[in-house]
């Protein structure tokens, strides 16, 4: 068995060379999605500004494209992982075939959270971790939402605590580090145009995230088949 940091070390190196390895074909699969989210959510928040919608229109809109681009960026990774060589156009069809699904998961796993945010936080990053894995299994496996949610529920209960780290160690330092660009370019800049498209590009850096997230649920279904036990 291998100490968790050996552990932990391994999954973000990998996770780093997939992502630098295929930026450019992850690029060209997110980016059209990830820019027409950016885009609509500065159009729905001006549209709406200073009213409760400005809040739930971009994230409607944001729940509408999601299970795009992710279900496309699973198929990837999971492919590359078995040494096939995907074309983009494929990708999006298989993902388009997995939209309904894959929607009404985050569309839960949205809801779920967030009211577990709402009791003082901890609860809500508890549910997310805890349902890290579940877009993994409904993509990859063909499992129902609920299924879904069940079964990352009790293979991330033993892993917590890694699952916990890698993401802490990932994404709060790309959400600082993207309010901070965000305030810095609002600062040095007054084209909205150029502010879109900053905050597309590290939407697509933010992406690094998922990949991390899917080497981890490789790591844990490695262990499980190594134990004979079967997803």
């Amino acid at each position: 068995m291998k100490p968790l940091s050996s552990k932990i070390q391994i999954i973000l190196t990998d996770a780093y060379s997939f992502f630098t390895q295929h930026f450019f074909q992850i690029a060209a699969l997110c980016l059209p999605f990830l820019f027409a989210t950016t885009l609509f959510d500065f159009i729905l928040g001006v549209q709406f500004r200073a009213t409760p919608m400005a809040l739930l229109a971009p994230l409607a809109f944001n729940l509408l494209i999601y299970p795009v681009y992710t279900a496309a960026l699973i198929q990837l990774m999971a492919r590359r992982a078995r040494q096939e060589q995907p074309k983009n156009g494929d990708l999006v069809m298989a993902a388009i075939q997995q939209w309904a699904p894959l929607f009404a998961l985050k569309a839960i796993m949205v809801f779920l959270i967030g009211v577990g945010i709402s009791f003082l936080i901890l609860p809500g990053i508890w549910l997310g971790v805890r349902l890290a894995f579940a877009e993994f299994y409904l993509v990859l496996f063909g499992m129902k939402p609920r299924e879904a949610l069940v079964k990352s529920f009790t293979d991330t209960k033993n892993h917590f605590v890694m699952i916990l780290i890698l993401m802490a160690a990932t994404y709060v330092p790309i959400l600082v580090l993207g309010l901070t660009a965000d305030q810095l370019i609002q600062l040095i800049s007054s084209n909205d145009f150029f502010r879109i498209i900053v905050n597309a590009v590290w939407s697509l850096i933010g992406l690094f995230v998922n990949v991390v997230l899917f080497r981890t649920f490789m790591e844990v279904l490695s262990e499980k088949t190594a134990e004979g036990v079967l997803p």
